[in-house]
């Protein structure tokens, strides 16, 4: 049965096919594209990634709804990392569970939702990793280990500081191309 968020979710997503569509505590958030400064810093990330991803067989997705559950939000984070078949809810949404690493870039107007409501949302969905780059705070945040509803364990790098990614990745980010602290 779908509700009426979800149907006035699909409604938005269908109008507007070029933003970022979510819902977040019973609002729909429509999220503009990013900035050169936003889409830099994704530049970045995948050129740091896409070789273990590549390796593996993952998929790296720009544009993907994660579905939490039956009844919970549903996000769009800015990049997510994926087994070649992953299970999916829908057409154009992934089950949390089924996806290897879930990233946003914070912006001016997500400071909130990628610092406290995506971690609560994720967590409980089974996401393995979500990664936030804070260019405001020049930092990068690792959720990771979920369980009993949340994350285990957070670890946060200032810019220039490398990240470890647990396995299956086992490498550590360099936050400093990240966050431009190598210029």
């Amino acid at each position: 049965m779908v509700g009426p968020l979800e149907e006035r979710f699909r409604t938005v997503r269908d109008l507007l096919p070029e933003y970022r569509v979510e819902t977040t505590k019973g609002r729909i958030v429509v999220n503009e594209s990013g900035t050169w400064q936003h889409n830099t810093i994704l530049s970045q990330l995948l050129f740091q990634i896409v070789g273990a991803a590549a390796e593996r067989g993952w998929e790296i997705w720009p544009n993907i709804t994660v579905h939490l559950g039956q009844h919970a939000d549903r996000f769009v984070p800015d990049l997510a990392v994926v087994p070649r078949f992953p299970r999916m809810a829908e057409e154009h949404a992934v089950l949390g569970d089924s996806t290897l690493l879930l990233v946003d870039v914070v912006s001016a107007g997500s400071t909130y939702d990628d610092y406290y409501v995506k971690p609560n949302g994720y967590a409980p969905a089974g996401v393995p990793l979500y990664l936030v780059v804070d260019p405001f705070r020049r930092s990068v945040r690792l959720h990771s280990e979920p369980g009993g509803g949340k994350y285990g364990r957070e670890t946060e790098a200032n810019a220039g500081e490398p990240l470890f990614l647990p396995p299956p990745w086992g490498f550590a980010l360099d936050t400093g191309k990240l966050l431009g602290a190598d210029e």
